[in-house]
């Protein structure tokens, strides 16, 4: 295995700030982001909820405060990740950095996966693989965004399985590991592009398609070059603003009355999202879910 450095950020933030931190890194380029926040918790055990294990260094913390860390390349500048806090706390935070090996970060992520059930197939961490009563898709995202843990990632699986897939030809969009399009060729799609700009992201997809004993096509690029054909179904679990700057492109790439998956959606940018689609006439809602900060739509093509 290949050994790389990352630039780790860190960010000290009030309690119901977390969410929008962690928003923030991920715009901003980071491929994820970790969240250290005594309160949470604490709310689990005063719940009297079943656990096994919690970081006994979270006891230190105080209540009111989170701490949100994302992971960089080496040389990422940092003024992008300070200005799109700004905007989304509305105030200056004071960042930590430091150097870090990719295989520490990797590592330190695997203690808090799980196996996400999403009602027809379970995703499982490939360590943590064993016998399941359903269907199941192997996952290891690497330094890739998507495990199905976070909301907006689990809410596209949702209504992805509401969706009819069988024989249908997916598209991709911002593919991170592969895991919305691998869920939609376990359920029967016939065919599924993978598309992202980031290259590390289309070898974890493709790591992860091999996992599950599975072939589609990868693309590093972008979609407006990248991709000429008509897809029934449109997986998007991007951004709110990177959501808008597809509004155009992606009537183009769909079949008529196929369909878009998308998510990645701020509660504060669903209405701008969703004007921007519906507004038009050319798409209708046809499905939603909203969970914590999040927000995820199911669009038809007119």
């Amino acid at each position: 295995m290949i050994i790389m450095k990352y630039k780790q950020i860190t960010v000290k933030v009030m309690h119901d700030e977390a969410e929008l931190a962690s928003y923030a890194m991920i715009e901003a380029g980071s491929e994820g982001a970790s969240v250290k926040d005594a309160h949470d918790v604490r709310e689990i055990i005063s719940a009297k909820n079943n656990w096994d294990y919690y970081d006994e260094s979270l006891d230190k913390l105080p209540d009111e405060h989170a701490f949100v860390t994302g992971c960089f390349e080496e040389n990422a500048n940092i003024a992008p990740l300070s200005e799109t806090l700004n905007a989304y706390l509305g105030r200056d935070v004071e960042m930590s950095v430091e150097i870090c090996d990719s295989s520490d970060w990797e590592n330190e992520w695997k203690k808090y996966y799980s196996p996400i059930d999403i009602g027809k197939f379970v995703v499982v961490p490939e360590w943590l693989d064993g016998k399941y009563d359903k269907p199941k898709i192997l996952i290891d995202p690497g330094m890739a965004f998507g495990t199905g843990l976070h909301e907006s990632t689990r809410m596209c699986m949702e209504l992805l399985a509401e969706t009819n897939v069988k024989g249908k030809s997916v598209l991709d969009v911002g593919c991170g590991s592969g895991i919305l399009g691998i869920a939609a060729l376990a359920l029967g799609a016939e065919d599924c592009f993978f598309i992202d700009i980031d290259e590390q992201a289309v070898r974890a997809t493709e790591a992860n398609l091999a996992r599950n004993g599975m072939k589609a096509k990868t693309v590093c690029g972008d979609l407006a070059r990248e991709y000429s054909g008509k897809a029934d179904i449109v997986l998007a679990n991007l951004t709110a603003d990177i959501l808008l700057r597809l509004r155009n492109e992606l009537p183009n790439v769909m079949k008529k009355d196929g369909a878009v998956i998308m998510s990645g959606i701020i509660n504060a940018r669903a209405k701008d999202v969703l004007d921007g689609y519906i507004k038009t006439g050319e798409f209708k809602l046809v499905g939603k879910r909203a969970q914590g900060e999040w927000q995820a739509f199911a669009l038809r093509k007119k």
